[in-house]
């Protein structure tokens, strides 16, 4: 597992004033307290890409997010272009959070790892392998051993999260590991919530210089 917390000059607004976001769109980004943004110069693709099943995440989000909160998308319709990222990572994507969003957040991110990868894992029967043979090896290896190892492979996801407070400072958190222990990274994320009452009464605010 591996996290690392690092300064960072991006934020709403940096993202919204992309080129390649049309005007029209700017307006409906800018009521956004979570935004799902792109992976830009990946590669030799100019065009910015998204993780395969980065739709499924937004319609998760959507239908499961407080209604004090917005969520969307930081691309136009006919530029959305999902990359399959074939590595041993699954990966949720990059998010750029509200301060004040961050508790809604990591409870919906939470319950959708665990639905969509850690509920499959537990879910999975144990397998005994019993095997005396000597005869049967691979590279030298018994057989048995070389499935336990492959069964017993947990699932791994990566993600960052880029936290905004009320003036515009941020910080962006990135995480890599096994989706069990997606808890760590998000609990990193709290340090930075900023209460909603607060900001809206103008007080004083964590501040993530």
């Amino acid at each position: 597992m591996n996290i690392e917390v690092l300064d960072s000059s991006e934020n709403f607004q940096t993202w919204i004033s992309r080129d390649y976001i049309a005007e029209e769109l700017k307006n409906e980004l800018q009521k956004a307290s979570v935004l799902i943004v792109p992976f830009e110069k990946l590669r030799d693709f100019d065009k910015p890409l998204f993780p395969i099943e980065t739709s499924n995440i937004l319609s998760y989000f959507q239908q499961n997010f407080d209604k004090d909160f917005t969520v969307d998308i930081c691309i136009t319709d006919d530029l959305y272009t999902e990359f399959g990222f074939y590595n041993n990572y699954k990966r949720l994507g990059k998010f750029v959070v509200a301060t004040v969003a961050i508790p809604t957040f990591v409870t919906i991110l939470s319950a959708y790892v665990y639905d969509r990868y850690i509920k499959e894992e537990e879910s999975k029967p144990e397998i005994n392998i019993i095997d005396n043979s000597t005869k049967i090896v691979v590279n030298d290896i018994h057989i048995s051993t070389v499935s336990q190892k492959k069964y017993l492979q947990t699932v791994q996801v990566k993600f960052s999260v880029t936290v905004v407070d009320s003036s515009g400072n941020s910080k962006e958190i990135k995480f890599e590991g096994p989706a069990k222990e997606i808890s760590s990274a998000l609990e990193a994320l709290k340090k930075y919530e900023e209460p909603k009452k607060e900001v809206a009464d103008n007080e004083e605010s964590t501040s993530l210089e």
